[in-house]
């Protein structure tokens, strides 16, 4: 087999990865459609539920509920079913005696997620009919949120040996990510949110929506959420290499 070191001197693998990797979701229609689901759950909500015109705090919840659900049903379908499926094929071991590390694979599997993610985000900024000054920031809110849940997603896609465990993984990804729409009916619960992995994310959109981005209570979710990015990662880079790969 190739050592990591050989693995890491070819150029262009890396480059390679991402674009297969991309591709791979794009041309699978149960992917897609999961990606595809946070746009189409909101232009249908707010076409048919509710007139952004006549309910002013409509944009909030748009933009709110489309960070969330792309930040959540993204990486926990477009991480963790390919990676099961590579190792179900028996793809993936391919792949390793091609050369080609396990860190490129994971990493490559992390950037194609938060393409996906920030391209779903963008989507669904558009349908909320937010004001477009709203755009960078909201775009960096939800690729900032979408980061522990990627980690998690790229962990339990290397645990997962075949579709079965890959369902039964991604199902607790996703009602995490979506975990702090169930924060808001209460005060005290809101507060809470930044103990949450996308809470301090939804926070911040929350914030954004009602032109209180840059006030002093925005600080703690911001911080709460550079610590949920940075625990994630140091996890992801214990946890996956005592993962065992295949025979």
């Amino acid at each position: 087999m190739v050592n990591e070191k050989q693995a890491a001197s070819r150029p262009g693998i890396f480059g390679t990865l991402v674009r297969k990797f991309f591709m791979d979701v794009a041309k699978s229609p149960g992917l897609l459609a999961c990606c595809l689901f946070p746009p189409l759950f909101l232009l249908v909500f707010r076409l048919v539920v509710i007139d952004p015109v006549a309910h002013e705090d409509a944009p909030l919840f748009l933009l709110a509920t489309g960070m969330l659900f792309s930040t959540a049903m993204v990486p926990g379908t477009t991480t963790v079913y390919p990676m099961a499926e590579a190792r179900e094929k028996r793809t993936l071991r391919t792949l390793e005696l091609a050369g080609v590390g396990r860190a490129q694979m994971v990493a490559a599997h992390g950037v194609v997620s938060t393409l996906w993610t920030a391209l779903m985000g963008a989507v669904c900024f558009l349908v909320s009919g937010a004001a477009f000054d709203c755009l960078l920031p909201f775009m960096l809110i939800t690729v900032a949120a979408s980061i522990p849940l990627t980690a998690l997603s790229l962990v339990l896609g290397l645990a997962s040996r075949n579709q079965m465990a890959a369902s039964f993984f991604s199902l607790p990804i996703i009602i995490t990510g979506i975990a702090p729409l169930f924060f808001t009916y209460a005060e005290a619960t809101f507060q809470a949110l930044p103990l949450l992995p996308t809470g301090g994310g939804f926070a911040l959109v929350y914030a954004l929506a009602e032109g209180t981005l840059l006030a002093p209570g925005s600080i703690l979710p911001a911080v709460a959420q550079l610590i949920w990015i940075v625990a994630s990662l140091v996890a992801l880079v214990v946890a996956a290499p005592r993962i065992p790969g295949d025979e």
